[in-house]
């Protein structure tokens, strides 16, 4: 009878400490939501830990989180986690790309192209090739780079599709064709081939008419030319009033 009566006070204590956790679980997803409400990010971030801490085999909070940093453009705590849900799902492309453009944008080039390599060979996306040629270019490797825009350009779904690029001051939405077409002729400025870089600037500007950063390196390559085709000045000759002197003489 003993022995039943604790069995009974162990499982109402189990029940009842349950319930708090519940309680405060609750609690801390409802103070979540909130913060995301109000946009603020880091009290959501407190939240969702003491959420997790308090059910860990809720993984889903894990990608909640790696969103989250993501959206504050805390870009190190968000590919960290990212790669933590990759190992155990290593399908999820969707994470693949936050990790991707995660590490982008901390500069990991090389380690961002490996992941943007590993999405494209899953999903044949444009998308993905336009940032492989892009890190491509970042890295000097040039062939590559204007291999991999000229499967964009030849795309026809790189003129209807938009890429967002930065530009002094803001950023301005392009054709991807457009894009493509102006590191492509960036690429050909940095081989030293002029008239390739115009055609391609031009040609950049024929499908994005106000393509601020392709009327910029046109203007550029305009002025370079125009430097190149200066003559020489002459070379100076020497005055033909310059003074010689001689020797005296030993008196006689």
């Amino acid at each position: 009878m003993k022995k039943l009566v604790l069995t009974l006070i162990a499982l109402v204590s189990f029940s009842v400490a349950s319930l708090q956790a519940q309680d405060a679980f609750d609690t801390q997803m409802k103070a979540y939501k909130l913060a995301l409400k109000n946009y603020d990010l880091q009290a959501a971030t407190v939240c969702l830990y003491q959420a997790i801490a308090l059910k860990p085999e809720r993984k889903d909070l894990n990608d909640s989180m790696a969103l989250l940093y993501f959206a504050g453009e805390r870009y190190a705590q968000a590919f960290i986690i990212g790669e933590e849900i990759l190992k155990e799902n290593p399908k999820r492309n969707d994470m693949l790309e936050l990790v991707a453009v995660s590490k982008q944008s901390l500069g990991l080039v090389k380690e961002s192209l490996a992941d943007y390599e590993k999405l494209y060979a899953a999903d044949k996306s444009i998308y993905y090739l336009y940032q492989i040629a892009t890190l491509q270019y970042q890295l000097k490797r040039y062939g590559e780079c204007v291999a991999s825009l000229d499967q964009v350009i030849a795309n026809p779904e790189s003129a209807k599709q938009k890429v967002n690029i930065v530009v002094q001051g803001g950023s301005q939405d392009v054709a991807m064709k457009a894009a493509a077409l102006n590191v492509k002729g960036i690429c050909a400025m940095e081989l030293n081939q002029d008239e390739a870089a115009k055609d391609n600037f031009n040609k950049a500007l024929a499908e994005s008419p106000e393509f601020v950063l392709a009327k910029g390196n046109l203007d550029m390559l305009a002025k370079k030319q125009a430097q190149t085709k200066q003559p020489a000045a002459p070379a100076k000759t020497p005055s033909s009033t310059v003074k010689t002197t001689t020797a005296p003489t030993s008196p006689k």
